[in-house]
């Protein structure tokens, strides 16, 4: 999805530092086809096996409901 100033970033509900699904990622990926650019899109395909492994940019709390969410860069 995108942060209210445009850039690329991933939110991931709940505790990030769990093994996420194969079939999880893939769907992430294929939502973000959707909706980013080609550049963008690659980004995502090098970013989402390491989501998890890294800390994430920041968390946001909703109603007691956790999300974590990473930027995505070209670096």
């Amino acid at each position: 999805m995108r942060s209210s100033t445009g850039e690329a970033v991933i939110l991931l509900s709940g505790d990030t530092l769990r093994q996420i699904p194969q079939t999880t990622l893939t769907d992430m990926i294929r939502a973000a086809a959707a909706v980013l650019s080609a550049a963008e899109l690659t980004t995502v395909n090098n970013a989402v096996p390491t989501l998890g492994t890294g800390p994430p940019d920041f968390h946001v709390r909703i109603d007691g409901n956790e999300l974590t969410v990473y930027k995505l860069t070209d670096d």
